[in-house]
């Protein structure tokens, strides 16, 4: 029930955006074709795949220089709430919502500069190694959960992140 309560004020939030912008209307779009292309998207292995959705920020583009920006497109903020938004209205994917949304939120974000990280874990269901394994996907920002409720991550062990943030990986 809370969950379905926190996906009904996300969407009111991110309508609210969408019906006083153009710009993030055509955000919104594109954002939900992103979403929809995303299971053919991530056909292969995996590092590859994601290789293929990480965009190059656009020319100049750094987080310091994006935090004060006026344009709603290069608002990190509004690019959270409309790509919480399409991932969840994508519900014939074959994709969790929490793999839908950290997609899309490190595609959008990645673009205007946010050198946002992809985290994916794993652990097992209700904490017993007897029962199947569950999965989640999350973003961290400078080694921090970007926007992830604690409740959501707790218990999970990070089996795989993106783009690589330790250097000394042989991978």
């Amino acid at each position: 029930m809370m969950t379905r309560a926190h996906h009904l004020r996300l969407a009111a939030a991110a309508l609210s955006l969408l019906i006083f912008d153009p710009h993030l209307r055509s955000l919104f779009a594109e954002m939900r074709a992103f979403c929809r292309n995303l299971p053919a998207a991530l056909k292969g292995p995996l590092p590859a795949a994601l290789q293929s959705l990480t965009p190059e920020p656009a020319p100049g583009s750094n987080f310091s220089s994006i935090t004060n920006c006026q344009p709603p497109t290069n608002d990190p903020d509004a690019i959270r709430a409309v790509a919480d938004l399409a991932a969840l209205l994508d519900r014939r994917s074959p994709l969790g919502l929490c793999l839908r949304r950290s997609l899309a939120r490190y595609h959008f974000l990645r673009r205007i500069g946010v050198p946002v990280v992809l985290q994916f874990g794993a652990k097992f269901v209700a904490g017993k190694p007897d029962r199947e394994v569950g999965g989640h996907a999350w973003l961290t920002l400078n080694g921090r959960p970007y926007y992830e409720a604690d409740e959501n991550r707790r218990g999970f062990t990070v089996m795989f992140s993106f783009p690589d943030s330790n250097p000394d990986s042989n991978s």
